[in-house]
């Protein structure tokens, strides 16, 4: 008999199922094709995965997910949706609402932490003890200028080769408008936008010498 464990019912659920199941919005906003794109060959792997903002269902908070969710929903929706689709990996959610703070989940990390706020990201890092990431996903405030301030905070934690999306790319956004102020923030990294009326930015951690003329 193989020492194989056969597959959860979990494991046998493609990522928009996952998505589904925990009640995250990533499926219905089209995200979930861009992530099983970038991640379905390297599911398997040990990685580190940092998502930025969990999902709060407190009324009236900033990104609340009340009004949104599906009833099943509770906070940490898309972080159970990783854990189950990348059975290897260290899954960790950052958020500053204390109603996204759970312990009692196999491979899942949360933390308090405002993504802005750099000195309190720098000492977030060092009790992780300068832990080195794989993926980050910014799923945070949705605002043009947190976008760019977060991505300054948490780029360098990034590893080489690695990957980094901003969701919600909103219309008219000053990424958008004015791709070049990310660009800055990734030391001329490439990356590109993704999407019609849901927009992704994805950046990989790897320089090209491109002479690209527009976004």
């Amino acid at each position: 008999m193989s020492d194989q464990q056969s597959p959860t019912d979990d494991q046998k659920l493609d990522l928009a199922e996952l998505f589904r199941k925990y009640g995250s919005d990533k499926d219905v906003n089209g995200y979930s094709q861009v992530y099983f794109t970038l991640f379905d060959k390297i599911k398997d792997m040990k990685l580190n995965f940092l998502e930025i903002g969990i999902g709060t269902m407190i009324p009236g908070a900033h990104s609340s997910m009340v009004g949104y969710a599906p009833a099943h929903y509770k906070p940490g929706a898309s972080l159970r949706a990783w854990r189950d689709f990348m059975p290897n990996s260290r899954i960790i959610g950052l958020d500053i609402q204390l109603d996204t703070q759970f312990s009692d989940e196999e491979r899942i990390e949360t933390y308090l932490c405002y993504s802005v706020g750099t000195d309190e990201v720098k000492r977030w890092h060092e009790k992780m003890d300068g832990l080195m990431l794989d993926v980050i996903i910014d799923d945070g405030s949705h605002v043009a200028s947190d976008q760019l301030i977060t991505l300054s905070n948490f780029y360098p934690m990034l590893k080489p080769g690695g990957i980094y999306i901003i969701e919600d790319v909103v219309d008219n956004s000053a990424l958008s408008t004015n791709p070049e102020s990310i660009e800055e923030k990734c030391n001329g990294d490439a990356f590109f936008f993704v999407g019609v009326k849901n927009n992704i930015c994805v950046i990989y951690k790897k320089p090209l010498n491109s002479n690209r003329a527009g976004y």
